[in-house]
């Protein structure tokens, strides 16, 4: 959590007589990240696959044939089997049911061909189809040159002018000129002159052009009735054996991965050696299983520390094995989608679990559109079990979940004036059967509050300072306000945890002068803008000062860092840094604006638009509905994608090249094993 696990760096030696027992527990354990063998050493050779690779590679090439033949993807399993209900399975899979697949696909592939040939024929004689000349007269010629195609003007006139003798068919745009052999250049100019294009004939076709044309469609229908049960053969056979399919691919990818491990060892005649790396605290686990598989005719040794510090000098990765809270594991998606933390970096995880939901909450916040994001995941989550589609899933859940918790601080129930006010507050000022009363009227307002008009007439006893307080309204000029100090303090907070992080990542590479110099001052400076824009508000002369002071120190230091008075030249990109947050407001004001639109365009404009003076009508209140559902549907596609994208953006741009700016982008941990979904433990 927020540092990867200690590693180790070890080697494992043997006898080859050992070398399958130990591939087969290294395996099972799935400890060790295998560092392959750069074939540098004299005294060692690359190593070969086993016996075995060259059968298992053929099976497996044959099977993602028929799987893709089948268009299977990968999915999360709806059975799981044993290992010997696979091996018992698989030769009729590669071999009866392969075959069948294979034939009925590519019988598939030739009605396609043949399809598609017969389309291309009719495209090239429709043009044609009025010409009153059968097709098998139209070519094969000797002492005649045929030009059969269309013009975009009569030619018979011309043609005639260079070669008396001519033969012209026309119809329309389409035209069919004979001459003779000896006139094709001069004819082949003329009617270049005329924007002749040349259309290519079937040479297996004859009758006339319209009789062909309705034999090929004829055709092409009898080609699609024979596809169709040869389509659903190939349906009902994935639907059987879909997942008995991806068991056999798991099973012989597991024994291929075996098989092929020892092209990744170090060498010798008569023995092997293996390089990798692992979890420090699962280094005696390691030891003990593979000795014991390998009836004490292995080594297994750690190195020291100073031994593996200088393997890492001359440029080897050390592995990064990310490790959080379940309820924070989801967040490791986001990280990896931008880079994984070198080893002596910070996982910012947890970090992202804390703040990205936050935020989403906070540009969306509506209780509404929270809940409805809610069903939406748990509705997918049912449909879309892959790791990733889960990892998307709950980071989405629990971003609603914030969604409706700033729904209620904002009292927005499909936006203002939605049903918060007509839920908990009794005064239904649009009534459901067509009166209309203004909030004023009843003595709804947006109020004064404790910080001005900062919320509307809510639930009695519900956090209320002078009848309006709660909820917020967030439209209102001191809640715009208010939300900017929040959203300005959320950008000093999080740009200040990942200056921090980014202090801590050049400690930990021994770069002093760049945490000092370079880091330092960027926290410096946001915090005390951040101070300073307070002291603003307040008008208090002091703060504003000191702030200023602090300000020209971080300055002054950032001069003496790495880039020197370059480094200076960075401060309007910190000042940027901060003014980005404030899309957490704008975006949110966006959202919500348009939810309130929608709400007054329903009710206050089309409903009393299409009923006049008095109750609403029918007619009027569907009409209002349909908009109502139409514009907050437009709203909630935006909201569900918009903040998602904003609150990533942050997180990436802002906060993340404060710490990955001169490092990250490390090795991921990668133990060798297989991660088993259709086959048993």
């Amino acid at each position: 959590m927020l540092k990867p696990v200690q590693m180790s760096r070890v080697v494992v030696a043997g006898s080859k007589n050992v070398i399958e027992p130990i591939i087969e527990k290294l395996h099972e354990l799935s400890l060790l990240h295998i560092v392959s063998y750069s074939g540098t050493e004299d005294v060692f050779g690359m190593g070969k696959s086993l016996e075995s690779a060259h059968g298992i590679s053929e099976q497996l090439i044959k099977l993602r044939s028929i799987e893709r033949y089948l268009d299977i993807t990968d999915k999360m399993p709806d059975r799981v089997f044993t290992e010997s209900e696979v091996i018992s399975q698989m030769g009729d899979i590669l071999d009866r049911i392969g075959a069948d697949v294979i034939a009925t696909y590519e019988r598939i592939a030739e009605i396609e061909n043949d399809v598609k040939i017969k389309q291309d024929q009719i495209s090239a004689m429709k043009p044609l189809s009025a010409l009153p000349v059968p097709l098998e007269l139209l070519s094969g010629y000797e002492s005649l040159a045929t030009f059969v195609g269309t013009v975009d003007s009569p030619v018979e006139s011309d043609v005639t002018r260079v070669s008396s003798a001519n033969e012209v068919f026309s119809a329309g745009d389409a035209v069919a000129v004979f001459v003779p052999v000896d006139k094709t250049s001069e004819v082949s100019d003329v009617l270049a002159e005329h924007g002749f294009s040349e259309i290519s004939l079937p040479k297996d076709i004859s009758g006339s052009i319209s009789g062909a044309i309705t034999t090929l469609e004829s055709d092409i229908k009898s080609l699609g009735s024979e596809r169709e049960p040869l389509q659903k053969k190939l349906d009902d056979l994935k639907a059987q054996h879909e997942d008995t399919i991806l068991a056999v691919d798991e099973y012989l990818s597991i024994h291929a991965q075996k098989a092929e491990a020892p092209m990744q060892f170090a060498s010798t005649e008569n023995a092997f050696v293996v390089d990798g790396w692992v979890p420090t605290d699962q280094f005696d686990t390691l030891k003990r299983e593979i000795e014991s598989a390998a009836g004490g005719r292995v080594q297994v040794e750690m190195l020291d520390e100073d031994e593996a510090g200088e393997m890492v000098e001359a440029g080897e990765d050390i592995p990064t094995k990310i490790v959080n809270p379940g309820v924070a594991r989801p967040y490791e998606l986001v990280t990896r989608l931008f880079a994984v933390p070198e080893y002596k970096e910070f996982d910012p995880s947890l970090l992202i679990f804390i703040f990205f939901p936050i935020m989403y909450g906070m540009i969306l916040g509506d209780v509404a559109y929270g809940l409805i994001i809610l069903i939406m995941m748990f509705m997918l989550k049912r449909k879309f079990k892959t790791p990733g589609w889960n990892s998307l899933i709950n980071i989405v859940v629990i971003a609603s979940i914030w969604t409706i918790i700033f729904g209620f601080l904002f009292g927005e129930i499909f936006g203002p004036m939605g049903l918060w006010d007509y839920i908990f507050s009794g005064t239904h000022y649009v009534g459901l059967l067509g009166t209309v009363t203004h909030p004023h009227a009843v003595g709804i307002d947006f109020g004064a509050g404790l910080y001005g008009p900062l919320g509307r007439f809510g639930p009695s006893g519900i956090g209320s300072f002078d009848g309006a307080m709660f909820p917020m309204y967030r439209l209102a000029t001191a809640s715009v306000l208010v939300l900017i100090g929040v959203s300005l303090f959320i950008g000093v907070l999080h740009t200040g945890v990942g200056s921090i992080i980014g202090i801590k990542n050049a400690l930990a590479y021994g770069d002093k002068r760049d945490a000092y110099f370079e880091k330092l001052p960027v926290i410096v400076f946001q915090v005390f803008l951040g101070l300073f824009i307070l002291g603003f508000a307040l008008k208090s002369q002091l703060m504003m000062g000191g702030s200023v002071v602090i300000i020209l120190v971080a300055i002054i230091l950032a001069a003496m860092g790495p880039e020197g008075v370059l480094g200076v030249t960075h401060a309007p990109f910190y000042v940027s840094n901060i003014i980005s947050y404030l899309r957490l407001l704008a975006i949110g004001l966006a959202s919500v604006g348009v939810a309130f639109a929608a709400n007054k365009l329903a009710f206050y404009v089309v409903m009393p638009m299409l009923s006049g003076p008095g109750e609403f009508t029918t007619t009027a209140i569907v009409v209002g509905v349909v908009v109502l559902i139409v514009v907050h549907f437009i709203n909630l596609l935006l909201g569900i994608l918009s903040p998602f994208m904003h609150a990533l953006r942050l997180h990436y741009v802002e906060m993340f090249t404060k710490f990955y700016s001169q490092h990250g982008g490390g090795i991921e941990y990668m133990p060798f094993g297989y991660v088993r979904r259709f086959l048993r433990s």
